[in-house]
């Protein structure tokens, strides 16, 4: 299957935490989709093929072959993924599926973590006071406090970084970079891990690297890494709605909960649209009801 196929599923799995099946789902979609328009389809031109056209005729063999809604509205959803992704990578410069009619959905709401989940996951890691166990504590709690993606995290260099400033520049999806504040103790935490832990880390071979987080070699951190490093703290913590995509979604409910602005949390995580940031909005409303529940029951 072609590579950008292969990396979106990595995304899903490593980034967003979603589980083998549910990846593989995702791949027989969009398998079964792409097969509709060239039974050879791995060396797909997407731009080309990627149409409204192509879309609603696959709706419409999927309507023939007498498919569920459910069914066909879950295919469809796949294929909107994928072509959202392909246009914050840069791949394709229209949405094409935004006017795509389908069965509708209710509002999926993505999960968050609490204080007290976040302060046990640090906890942790804290226990490992090893030179793998510092950068991983650095790099969770810098996901955490960011609100990056994976994908920001393992291409952030040195020189993104201002200790002094109390800020680092992310490069996201599309290469659009934004200036991201960080606060004042995992300042210290990232002038640690640079200026003690790291260069025990990086061999003379690769000395001119110029990546923040690295591995056991000294060589650039992987997907693969922080995904296997995510299993270890789902199996140690306990808290299986664990993933990286989860500190971001953590970080921008905490950031609103804490009464910043919805711009600015849409500024910080680098939305195009702010209707994507307004998802955040939906979970501070389910917590008004809890408070509100509690509060007035009688």
């Amino acid at each position: 299957m072609n590579i950008i196929i292969e990396q979106f599923l990595q995304y899903l799995m490593i980034d967003l935490g979603l589980s083998t099946n549910t990846t593989s789902a995702y791949r027989n979609d969009l398998n079964q989709f792409f097969t509709s328009i060239d039974k050879n389809n791995d060396s797909i031109n997407y731009t080309k093929v990627i149409t409204r056209e192509n879309i609603n005729r696959y709706i419409k063999i999927m309507q023939k072959k007498q498919y569920a809604a459910t069914t066909i509205s879950r295919k469809i959803a796949s294929i909107k993924s994928f072509v959202s992704y392909l246009e914050e990578e840069g791949i394709l410069f229209e949405n094409v599926t935004k006017s795509v009619e389908t069965p509708r959905k209710g509002l999926s709401i993505p999960n968050t973590l609490s204080i007290d989940n976040i302060l046990s996951i640090l906890d942790y890691l804290k226990s490992d006071t090893s030179l793998i166990g510092i950068r991983n504590l650095t790099m969770i709690e810098l996901l955490y406090a960011t609100g990056m993606r994976v994908s920001e995290i393992i291409n952030l260099n040195l020189n993104d970084i201002s200790i002094e400033q109390q800020h680092l520049r992310c490069t996201g999806k599309g290469s659009k970079q934004r200036i991201v504040p960080i606060y004042s103790s995992i300042a210290t935490l990232l002038s640690t891990y640079i200026n003690f832990t790291r260069p025990k880390l990086v061999t003379k071979k690769l000395s001119d690297m110029k990546t923040v987080f690295v591995n056991s070699r000294g060589a650039k951190l992987t997907r693969q890494s922080i995904w296997l490093l995510t299993k270890e703290i789902v199996h140690a913590t306990k808290i299986k709605s664990f993933s990286p995509h989860t500190l971001r979604h953590s970080f921008a409910t905490h950031l609103l909960e804490g009464g910043a602005s919805l711009r600015n949390v849409q500024d910080l995580l680098g939305h195009s649209n702010i209707s994507t940031t307004q998802i955040y909005t939906h979970i501070n409303d389910n917590k008004l009801l809890e408070i509100y529940d509690k509060s007035l029951q009688r």
